[in-house]
């Protein structure tokens, strides 16, 4: 078993060294580390040290997966999906909810408070070839010009009832 040494003086060395096991250096490079290897005791533990390591590396367990990667990456997009559409689901909720809102809102102060009773009222009440007759200077009820002739309705009678009993 291979026992830790001191770091090498130089940490480009080091890196060199880790890039010539990696096969990751220019021919240059890969000379310049042979002649470190063939004169420096030291430099040549350090290789032996880190191909150790390497191979341990290697050496080790991979674990095992509860699952295929198709099976892991459906349950991935199955989530993703889902979430698409519950943020769909709260958007479009909310939506509707600020559209009643607004519109109620809106009706509050509009001119008109009541416009579709009015097309209700309009629609549904007398035929077309009938006209609506209004008589400004003869009022359905006769209207008292001083107190002592006023109306007394007691509560338990009716308005109209009121009026033809006079």
């Amino acid at each position: 078993m291979m026992t830790n040494h001191s770091y090498p003086p130089d940490k480009c060395t080091f890196e060199l060294l880790s890039a010539y096991l990696d096969g990751e250096v220019t021919a240059e490079q890969r000379k310049q580390v042979q002649e470190l290897l063939s004169n420096d005791p030291e430099i040549q533990g350090l290789y032996r040290r880190l191909l150790y390591l390497r191979q341990e590396i290697n050496n080790l367990p991979t674990p095992s997966s509860e699952c295929s990667a198709k099976q892991l990456s459906d349950a991935v997009f199955a989530r993703v999906d889902q979430e698409k559409k519950q943020h769909k689901i709260w958007l479009w909720s909310g939506g509707t909810i600020a559209a009643v809102i607004l519109a109620s809102v809106s009706g509050l102060f509009s001119p008109n408070r009541t416009p579709l009773l009015q097309m209700a009222q309009e629609n549904n009440s007398t035929p077309k070839n009938e006209t609506l007759i209004i008589a400004l200077n003869e009022p359905l009820i006769e209207i008292p010009t001083t107190q002592e002739e006023g109306l007394m309705i007691p509560l338990d009678q009716s308005l109209m009832d009121a009026i033809d009993s006079k």
